[in-house]
């Protein structure tokens, strides 16, 4: 399957929209878009809680929002988030998002392509293996 990583780009950014919190001037809002063998594509954005440990994060959102209409062989899964306004970095997932990531990968036998993005479309795409060099389960 060719992957469109500029199209999976545009619809985490559009996703943005879609964050659900008190606190909507933070600059800790993220979204994702997962895409998927059937070629759909899931986004979500993070769910903030009031306590942060209840948070749900953008890259778990948008899996749980695939695997809930029974699509979870993920081909690949773009992050973008809000903190960098300028384009200097690029948004990547945090270490259990990598860990969910990792997980689903194994689950479907597929190399999950992980898109780390900014909100001016740049991007840089790595294989999960290559973000979680000493996996559990291996």
């Amino acid at each position: 399957m060719k992957i469109n990583y500029e199209r999976l780009v545009k619809e985490a950014i559009a996703a943005l929209d879609s964050y659900y919190g008190r606190n909507k001037d933070t600059k800790y809002i993220y979204a994702s878009a997962v895409l998927t063998d059937k070629g759909n594509i899931y986004t979500a954005s993070n769910y903030d809680s009031d306590t942060a440990s209840l948070t749900l994060h953008a890259e778990q959102a948008a899996l749980s929002h695939a695997a809930c209409h029974r699509d979870a062989r993920v081909v690949a899964i773009a992050m973008v988030g809000k903190e960098d306004p300028e384009g200097k970095k690029l948004c990547h997932p945090c270490g259990i998002c990598k860990q969910l990531i990792w997980e689903n990968s194994l689950r479907s036998g597929l190399p999950i392509k992980v898109v780390m993005s900014n909100l001016k479309g740049k991007y840089k795409v790595k294989e999960i293996k290559q973000l979680v060099p000493s996996p559990w389960p291996d």
